[in-house]
């Protein structure tokens, strides 16, 4: 999907649809985040000495260079989307969008919900619907046209 977005749905759809770019920067983090806690774990018997370690340094650098290939492409895809669109359009779809799509990920590539019970992963649903209406809260405060004079004008009217 995020090779498909990058060739196709970039040059076609990127100026006309927003969801484009923050589709491709959303599922470039589901390569960041995990790769980040990947290199959090497999350091210390990269970096060990150990006769093992011949392997495991393999992995450690496949991550590194995931890593940084993914961050590169993020920024250079953030940078075009905020040349198109408000900043604060963008940045408020794009990080219910990475946040949503980061947790997704994490959960299925290190199998977090084995040890997660009822009572937690309603916290997580909970965490995550705070965030979406909190973002959409900032939103729609940042397009309110409202002033301390209309305000004033409105409780005198009541």
């Amino acid at each position: 999907i995020l090779l498909m977005l990058i060739v196709w749905g970039a040059p076609a759809y990127g100026t006309s649809n927003i969801m484009v770019y923050v589709g491709i920067c959303s599922l470039l983090g589901t390569f960041t985040v995990p790769s980040c806690k990947g290199l959090g774990l497999v350091a210390p018997d990269a970096l060990a000495g150990t006769a093992s370690s011949v392997r495991v340094l393999g992995l450690f650098l496949s991550l590194l260079g995931t890593l940084a290939v993914s961050v590169l492409l993020q920024f250079t895809f953030i940078n075009r989307a905020l040349e198109i669109y408000s900043s604060s359009m963008f940045e408020a779809i794009y990080y219910v969008a990475f946040t949503s799509s980061v947790v997704l990920a994490s959960a299925v590539l290190f199998r977090e919900w084995t040890a997660l019970g009822v009572v937690d992963c309603l916290g997580m649903m909970c965490g995550l619907i705070t965030i979406f209406v909190g973002v959409f809260l900032l939103h729609i405060s940042q397009e309110a046209l409202l002033s301390w004079r209309q305000l004033k004008a409105a409780t005198k009217e009541d």
